[in-house]
């Protein structure tokens, strides 16, 4: 979305409501990020603060796995089913409406929602994000330095997703350091990712057409987020580091490939993107492979609008100029949180869910 003023100021990393009336006010600030860690290992790490005025609840969730999987093709089938690690550590505290508190400070604004969960936003656009499970299990202290300027959903004026979708806020990707400790033992982590400020008056999942991609592409050389609502509002944000340009319009182009069934999901998955943006300098194309899928939610029971966020293992790009140069892209992460409007109806193949292999007559198709 392109505004006037794109620069992100305090008042907005603390900004806590709406003009318009508000039905179901709700409030976030999130990040999910994908890091290289000392050990040799790959993590994805997320989290955030929500606040949801309806159910009088704020909310800390916090989460982290590692590794990658694969999809594997099932005997007998034309199906393949996704096998990944899934979340390894995954934390969701509810707690009492207004124990979220926002403080401004001279050259900070400090979130913060109990002892588990502090976010501190700096002047230069920082954020330090510290959680903490409180027992031993995992701790993070986190630094996002974003790049350019974010992908903004509204911010003098809100944006309209659909007609009940009001939002404000953006998300933005940027570069990560920092440590973590799991069960005590400290791992120095380094990548990029994607952090959010959010704020919604209303929001209405059923209007989404079925598919939405929300998500982060990063290279050394370009950083870029974007939202794909499939039958809907397209939005992005793309920053060349090389050249100082920022691209908040264009033409996006998402198509998903390799689809396999993923347990935990209930539902497909694609296991490979393929993104196309035609700026206003050339051309960002970028393919992705899937390497690990976590499902996520606010209730830990099994949605209505089933959601998940796919890690990147594999990431390439390249950026063709106008002139018909080609620049290849190098170091690439990302990941994409998907949503479907609804979870796909039990009728799907027995096969699909249990790795045990029928034999005897079979039914046979010409």
């Amino acid at each position: 979305m392109k505004i006037k003023n794109p620069e992100v100021t305090l008042a907005d990393e603390a900004r806590n409501g709406v003009e318009e009336e508000v039905r179901s006010g709700f409030l976030d600030w999130l990040f999910q990020f994908s890091v290289s860690g000392d050990d040799g290992e790959e993590y994805s790490l997320g989290g955030s603060i929500l606040s949801l005025a309806l159910e009088k609840l704020d909310l800390v969730s916090m989460n982290w796995t590692r590794g990658k999987g694969y999809t594997g093709q099932l005997p007998n089938s034309i199906y393949r089913v996704g096998r990944y690690p899934g979340m390894q550590f995954e934390r969701l505290l509810r707690k009492p409406q207004g124990t979220l508190q926002i403080r401004r400070e001279v050259h900070k604004v400090l979130v913060t929602c109990g002892k588990e969960y502090q976010v501190e936003c700096f002047e230069d656009h920082s954020w330090r994000i510290r959680v903490d499970s409180l027992d031993g299990e995992y701790r993070a202290d986190l630094w996002h330095r974003p790049s350019g300027y974010p992908l903004w959903y509204g911010r003098e004026q809100p944006s309209y997703l659909t007609q009940h979708s009001v939002t404000y806020g953006y998300n933005w990707a940027g570069k990560v350091r920092g440590q973590i400790w799991i069960r005590g033992r400290e791992v120095h982590v380094e990548g990029m990712g994607i952090r959010e400020r959010y704020v919604a008056a209303d929001s209405s999942a059923a209007e989404l057409g079925g598919w939405e991609d929300w998500g982060w592409i990063g290279f050394r050389e370009i950083h870029s987020s974007m939202y794909d609502m499939r039958l809907g509002m397209k939005d992005l944000s793309v920053y060349d580091l090389e050249t100082g340009r920022h691209y908040p319009e264009g033409v996006l182009t998402i198509t998903h490939e390799d689809w396999a069934f993923l347990r935990e999901l209930d539902g497909f998955i694609p296991t490979v993107y393929r993104i196309r943006i035609q700026l206003e300098d050339g051309i960002y194309e970028i393919r992705a492979h899937v390497g690990n899928a976590t499902t996520w939610g606010a209730t830990f029971q099994v949605p209505d609008n089933p959601v998940a966020t796919l890690t990147f293992d594999q990431v390439e790009g390249t950026f063709t100029r106008k002139d018909g140069t080609v620049k290849e892209l190098t170091e690439g992460r990302g990941t994409m949180s998907i949503r479907q409007w609804h979870a796909y109806p039990n009728i799907l193949p027995r096969e699909l869910y249990s790795d045990e292999v029928k034999s005897g007559e079979k039914f046979e198709t010409l």
